[in-house]
């Protein structure tokens, strides 16, 4: 049965990826829409995060060498990983080589999109030196220049469940129980997500979550959150009818809102009240969001699933 796991995640966040720079300026990593710069996360910046914190909460692949070669002048992983030994290999996929079997490749089960600016950009630049470390050595400081953005962010997170402990490559396929501890140490690291960038520690905890476990593999609410500012009262409020007109659509007969749960941060948007009025289960925490995915995880994998593994 296929079966996706998505959820999409609002946090706020400050100058959260630079990209090359120029001198001694370090330009954010952005994107133009609608003639306006919108600064974003990269895939890549989140997947490692995500790798990083299941790393320190779980230790994850901690007693295993490192799975990564640069044999084939092309960094990739060994001959020898599998989805079995390396959860890194499961979750996010691999590239390696064979004798015999050429490349071999397995797409990640957890996909992740980058994260982008709710709000644009406009233009904030911090200059500075090292004056201290200049002082101390009697020495002319060095100028640097920061470009800054604070910003609420949205991405989206899709788990192939259907797909999680297997591989069609030497057909591995692990027990029910481990697939659903794998899925939930990922949903219990993005309760907690952070990133350390230039000297700070960056919270990426949700301030809203929409999601669910569907019948389909769609990132049903990719995009689709907006938001607003209120000058007057100070706070922000979310636009709760394009999450209804989605909410409304079916697949397969089965309405989406159905299957979908919301968790958000009490006492941060104006119209909370409205949230309500989406779907049935909504938590005004975002603790108990994770919590129903994880129970819901756990039924798909104990209570569907049967068979032989390998």
């Amino acid at each position: 049965m296929a079966k996706g796991l998505t959820a999409t995640i609002v946090f706020d966040g400050m100058s959260l990826n630079y990209g090359e720079g120029v001198g001694n300026i370090s330009e954010l990593k952005k994107i133009s829409r609608g003639g306006e710069f919108y600064s974003y996360l990269s895939r890549q910046a989140i997947r490692y995060d995500i790798y990083r914190m299941l790393k320190e909460a779980f230790s994850m692949d901690a007693d295993k060498e490192n799975p990564l070669t640069e044999a084939q002048k092309v960094i990739q992983f060994k001959p020898d990983v599998n989805v079995r030994d390396y959860m890194e290999a499961d979750l996010f996929g691999y590239m390696k080589t064979e004798k015999a079997k050429g490349s071999l490749t397995r797409p990640a089960t957890v996909r992740i999109t980058p994260a982008i600016s709710l709000e644009p950009m406009y233009s904030d630049i911090e200059f500075g030196t090292n004056k201290n470390f200049a002082d101390r050595v009697k020495s002319d400081p060095n100028p640097f220049m920061f470009e800054h953005h604070y910003s609420l962010y949205s991405y989206t997170i899709t788990i192939d469940l259907d797909r999680v402990g297997k591989d069609d490559n030497d057909g591995t396929e692990l027990e029910p129980e481990v697939k659903a501890e794998r899925v939930k140490k990922v949903l219990e690291v993005l309760k907690v997500l952070n990133r350390d960038i230039k000297g700070r520690t960056e919270s990426l905890n949700p301030l809203f979550v929409i999601g669910g476990v569907y019948n389909i593999k769609n990132p049903f609410f990719l995009n689709r959150v907006k938001v607003f500012y209120n000058k007057e009262k100070r706070s922000y409020y979310l636009s709760t009818e394009i999450l209804k007109s989605i909410l409304e659509s079916s697949f397969n007969n089965n309405e989406i809102r159905e299957d979908t749960i919301i968790g958000y941060v009490k006492g941060f948007w104006l119209n909370e009240e409205e949230f309500n009025s989406l779907c049935s289960i909504v938590f005004s925490n975002v603790g108990s969001f994770f919590d129903e995915l994880n129970n819901k995880v756990e039924g798909y994998y104990l209570n569907n699933q049967s068979g032989d593994t390998k």
